[in-house]
């Protein structure tokens, strides 16, 4: 079982000697992947209901630093040498793919080929309006951008016709070192999320699933990528679960098939973060890289 840690980047978490240290630390303890989140610009009155707190209500305050999540990554890549790097999960639908693409692939080659590609549709409606994209658009433009972004990092002349963006008589250099390209794990919880997953995805990446629910969303996940005709071999299952994270739990999951999970160690005060990611490392990931 592979263990991650988001960080967010957000608050104290977004000072770069922090970001670094947490980043250092956990690779030293053996964890195998480290995670920002992403926010553009955040609306002073929220009415969206956050998709991931019992009450909807949005953890983190307004008026919080929230470093850009791939200037983040890149610094990461500079500051780590094993551990991989990544997105949980980087708003798609917010970015020219084209711009987007050459940066991921940037990253990729600095951090050696550690990098990780979390990627989401988005739920802040007040954030899209910001941004000027239409809400209702961001499953086709997710699935459109995951698209060209392929083309462009495996293809040696790309070329793309697409709703909202073509491309044609063009090179795209430099291509990811990972290949064919780093693995793109897909965010949600809702069927089109789970089919985005399993036809244009590397892996699934849940950031709110309960141990209940997953042998249902494997069984939709295994079919969708039998009907996609894509192995299911390869593919990743990451999740963060709802329950409390010990290491029965985490053997049950890895016996249901889960290869990724996000490790409860988040805390706004990067002191209290390192507490828990130390912690929780001699209590399971130790055990569990034993086992």
């Amino acid at each position: 079982m592979d263990f991650g840690v988001h960080v967010f980047g957000v608050g104290a978490m977004a000072d770069p000697d922090a970001l670094s240290q947490v980043a250092r630390r956990a690779e030293e303890l053996g964890y195998h992947s480290v995670f920002v989140a992403d926010h553009v610009l955040l609306p002073t009155h929220m009415a969206s209901r956050y998709p991931y707190t019992a009450d909807g209500h949005f953890p983190f305050s307004v008026e919080s630093d929230w470093i850009e999540p791939l200037t983040a990554l890149a610094y990461l890549a500079a500051e780590t040498t094993r551990i991989r790097i990544g997105t949980s999960i980087l708003v798609l639908p917010y970015r020219n793919p084209l711009v987007t693409a050459k940066q991921l692939a940037s990253i990729d080659c600095m951090a050696k080929g550690r990098l990780i590609i979390g990627v989401g549709t988005g739920w802040l409606e007040e954030e899209f309006r910001l941004l000027g994209v239409p809400k209702a658009e961001r499953g086709v433009r997710t699935d459109e951008y995951l698209a060209l972004m392929k083309a462009l990092w495996t293809e040696e002349a790309p070329r793309f016709v697409g709703r909202f963006f073509q491309v044609a008589d063009a090179r795209f250099f430099p291509k990811p070192l990972q290949k064919p390209h780093p693995p793109l794990w897909v965010g949600g919880e809702s069927t089109p999320a789970l089919k985005r997953a399993a036809t244009l995805g590397d892996g699934w990446h849940s950031a709110s699933c309960a141990v209940t629910e997953l042998p249902h969303k494997l069984d939709q996940l295994k079919t969708l990528r039998t009907q996609a005709g894509r192995p299911w071999t390869g593919f990743t299952i990451s999740i963060f679960p709802t329950e409390r994270l010990t290491l029965e739990l985490v053997q049950r999951l890895e016996g249901m098939g889960v290869q990724h999970v996000m490790s409860p160690v988040y805390h706004p005060d990067p002191s209290r973060l390192m507490e828990r990611l130390e912690r929780f490392a001699r209590e399971v990931v130790e055990p569990a890289n034993r086992a």
